[in-house]
């Protein structure tokens, strides 16, 4: 795993999992309450969720429900209901620290006292959203396109938060305030900067390394791409530097070492440096200059696997005012490495590089950096 801790992320359900207790109170013991209608169920749970989900839109500590029904039913409907609320909103899911309910009732009146925790207070969520505000008016100009703002977002992120190592800081507001915080607080931050400026975005749960992790997948110009910022910030931090490496990718490149029930969540086929070119051919104003920063190039899909290929690649690339570029490359990560040092006789001097392999037919994907 990259960096010296792990990445951490408190999923809601097995959060949930722990602090969940139901104790049902009534006028009939359980044993004689008779099973509810699935009709029934679905008419209380409905019933139930708006209510419910009006509770965690205010951050509220306990809300009380009265379902005109029976206590079978809002026992079936209660923990549906809430976990459907708590959906209804990725930001509300992954700020939630649990929950705990008790009902009492009979067969045709019943009632749920109902305890919410959460790990972001409504005023901690509010300055939240208002100093992304702040920051999107700050970093997002009228001349810019959709690709030049989500880029000026993500880089915004991985410059001002650091990744929390001490694995106890959960929350956006944790990341806004003390300026560190786990990839659940990115993720957060993430989705609120992007959803504010106008992106469709939600956050997407899964591992890295067996591990839980969150990341992001935003919709731009019509296609979905994976983003996560966590990664894309080295550890230990490096101040201004910027890693892409995990920036605008398909679900094929991210796979390769993240891991994710790829059915709950929209597709990401489309390689961004293609849509890129297609920008450039276009003579989308900026989109040169976006793709030059990103290190791609219009042969960014071209193999390089001799010395010579790579001088001339990196070179132009040089020449063009870069000081990164991505490529592919056949060959093994020892002749990389002897490749990779034939540029100082060509007056380039490398100071860094990632690597992800593309599969054996592929070969592997470099992002070059250098002075």
């Amino acid at each position: 795993m990259k960096g010296n801790a792990r990445r951490q992320l408190l999923k809601v359900s097995a959060v949930l999992a722990l602090v969940t207790g139901g104790t049902l109170g009534g006028f009939q013991p359980l044993s004689a309450v008779q099973t509810a209608s699935a009709a029934a169920v679905s008419q209380a749970q409905n019933q139930l969720q708006s209510q419910l989900f009006q509770a965690l839109s205010a951050r509220k500590d306990s809300v009380n429900l009265t379902y005109a029904g029976g206590i079978n039913e809002l026992k079936a409907a209660i923990e549906p209901a809430l976990e459907s609320a708590i959906a209804q909103d990725p930001y509300i899911h992954y700020t939630m620290k649990g929950y705990a309910y008790s009902l009492r009732g009979s067969s045709s009146a019943s009632t749920a006292a109902v305890k919410l925790t959460y790990r972001e207070t409504a005023e901690q969520s509010a300055y939240v959203h208002q100093k992304v505000a702040s920051v999107l008016k700050e970093i997002v100009t009228p001349d810019m396109n959709d690709d030049m703002k989500v880029k000026a977002i993500h880089d915004w992120i991985v410059r001002n938060l650091k990744y929390d190592t001490t694995l106890s800081k959960f929350t956006a507001y944790e990341g806004l305030k003390t300026g560190s915080t786990v990839c659940q607080g990115y993720a957060l931050l993430t989705y609120d900067m992007l959803k504010q400026a106008g992106f469709e975005t939600n956050i997407v749960e899964g591992y890295v390394e067996n591990e839980a992790h969150a990341w992001n997948m935003v919709k731009l110009d019509g296609k979905w791409y994976q983003i996560d910022t966590t990664w894309d910030d080295p550890v230990p931090d490096r101040g201004d530097r910027v890693s892409t490496a995990y920036y605008l990718v398909t679900d094929e490149q991210l796979k390769r070492d993240h891991t994710w029930k790829t059915a709950d969540y929209p597709k990401a086929v489309t390689p961004y440096n293609e849509a890129l070119n297609v920008l450039v051919a276009r003579g989308v104003a900026g989109a040169k200059e976006l793709r030059a920063s990103l290190g791609y190039s219009a042969s960014s899909n071209s193999l390089v696997s001799t010395a010579s290929v790579l001088q001339r690649i990196v070179k132009e690339a040089d020449s063009d005012g870069q000081n990164s570029l991505t490529f592919r490359y056949q060959g093994t990560k020892t002749k990389l490495k002897k490749d990779l040092l034939t540029l100082y006789n060509h007056g380039v001097s490398p100071i860094g590089y990632t690597s992800k392999s593309l599969g054996s037919a592929r070969g592997l994907q470099i992002t070059l950096y250098w002075k």
